[in-house]
């Protein structure tokens, strides 16, 4: 794969996807969601809360793509197929360390999520070709590790708010690689998940 072919890629995928906004607006919602919980349940009961929720961040996640008229699959494009692998595989492989979370140390549920729903955006990083997202892991894995080390009892309410506050920089890094990239909004071009682009310039 030359440099050409991985541009338009991200391209391609950026446009299709709306930079992953269906995922990332879904774990706002969680996040907001654990936070509510964390404050208003006891642990025994929050944990519950908390296990459930993290088991529909995909489907929300599918759901507000298609509501943002965004693919959440970007099907025939090599990256998207790579981040949809990636986003399986995190859940998949750090289930059981969830679980065991949830039956041996509760109070552990939010920097265990935290930490092991964010591995994936180190391939994200490559595939969007932005450093956005291995910043975010970095920043996030070490605002909820301080948290929850030296503040054990805000532990169950800060942590889930500090993760919902990512939107403004991501809303300003999307329209600034938007224009950088001279990547149109889709209402701009009028399309959905199947409209396919213009032809783009690289603008370097």
């Amino acid at each position: 794969m030359n440099s050409d072919s991985l541009h338009s890629l991200r391209i391609d995928l950026a446009r299709r996807s709306q930079w992953n906004i269906g995922y990332f607006c879904s774990g706002f919602v969680f996040w907001v969601y654990a936070a509510v919980v964390g404050g208003s349940h006891p642990l025994p009961m929050a944990r519950i809360y908390w296990l459930v929720g993290s088991m529909l961040i995909f489907p929300v996640a599918v759901a507000l793509s298609r509501l943002f008229r965004a693919d959440p699959f970007s099907n025939g494009n090599a990256l998207g197929e790579l981040v949809g692998h990636t986003h399986m595989s995190v859940i998949t492989l750090t289930f059981p360390v969830v679980i065991a979370a949830f039956v041996y140390m509760p109070e552990a549920m939010p920097l265990v999520m935290a930490i092991a729903y964010c591995v994936d955006f180190y391939v994200m990083t490559w595939a969007f070709g932005t450093p956005l997202f291995g910043v975010h892991a970095a920043v996030r894995t070490l605002v909820v590790t301080l948290i929850w080390f030296a503040w054990p009892p805000w532990r169950m309410v800060a942590i889930p708010p500090c993760l919902g506050l990512k939107r403004p920089f991501y809303r300003w890094h999307n329209d600034a690689a938007r224009q950088e990239e001279s990547i149109p909004s889709f209402a701009a071009v009028g399309g959905g998940c199947d409209h396919e682009p213009p032809r783009l310039k690289r603008g370097r």
